[in-house]
């Protein structure tokens, strides 16, 4: 008996499912980019308490929960280029354009951080990078951290 029911409700969701698809009603799931404000455009400033130590973050309109790749370009882009030089060792131009080196660069990063490896820059590689902090007044003394998001 308690065969027959499972049955009977596997049957009730296949029908159920044929008749969305059959009337044009799907069931969307959101996309892995619904989660971000938006493509990069500009940076934010984070400071750790009480220790003059500045990082600037990319940043879309203030919000912290954006997306960039190759063929970004500005100050957004020129922050990343700072921290994979400053804190993972590239030798990157900071010149503010996403290209092919920024993306190698980013790629070595998320290797060395264990996350995926796509090239791209997200929340993911965001919260799981080392960011490079500025000691205020420059004196070109840079630490490298994890920010706690």
């Amino acid at each position: 008996m308690k065969k027959l029911r499972s049955l009977r409700a596997q049957a009730g969701v296949s029908a159920t499912a044929v008749v969305f698809f059959a009337a044009g009603i799907g069931i969307l799931t959101a996309t892995p980019a619904a989660a971000y404000a938006g493509y990069c455009n500009d940076t934010v400033g984070r400071t750790i308490s009480n220790s003059g130590m500045r990082a600037s973050i990319p940043a879309y309109n203030n919000n912290v929960d954006c997306q960039m790749y190759q063929g970004a370009s500005g100050p957004e882009v020129k922050a990343l280029q700072i921290t994979l030089n400053k804190c993972y060792g590239r030798s990157l131009s900071t010149d503010g354009i996403f290209g092919k080196n920024t993306y190698d660069a980013l790629v070595y990063a998320q290797g060395k951080e264990g996350i995926g490896t796509d090239g791209g820059y997200g929340k993911e590689t965001r919260t799981n990078i080392k960011w490079a902090f500025q000691y205020s007044g420059g004196l070109g003394q840079w630490s490298c951290f994890y920010l706690n998001w």
